[in-house]
């Protein structure tokens, strides 16, 4: 998710809201302008909390795109006959023990 952009439309909502109610209730500029900045402080720190929370909980964040923005998709090797992931890892750890079961079976006929 892009949250770059989220303080900036609170802020200038807020700031929007706050002109026109100043405009509505017949404030002088002077003070229509302190209302206005103090406005869009307020709410630019507002909006990067808020910000600083959905990033928290952004969880779309993974490898799947890449640099370009473009989604890249993970297809299967088709020398593997489409197995997943995890049914490979077991394979290849119980051919791995297999082997070494053997080394151990070769290594005690030798020492017979």
């Amino acid at each position: 998710m892009n949250t770059k952009k989220i303080p900036l439309f609170i802020m200038l909502l807020a700031g929007a809201v706050a002109c026109i109610v100043t405009y509505i209730d017949h404030y002088d500029l002077h003070d229509m302008l302190i209302v206005l900045l103090a406005v869009l402080i307020i709410f630019l720190i507002v909006g990067l909390i808020v910000k600083k929370i959905l990033d928290k909980f952004d969880i779309s964040r993974d490898d799947s795109v890449d640099d370009e923005g473009e989604v890249v998709e993970k297809q299967a090797d088709e020398s593997e006959g489409g197995m997943d992931v995890e049914t490979q890892i077991d394979e290849t750890v119980s051919a791995e023990e297999d082997n070494t079961a053997a080394e151990e079976g070769n290594d005690q006929e030798q020492d017979v």
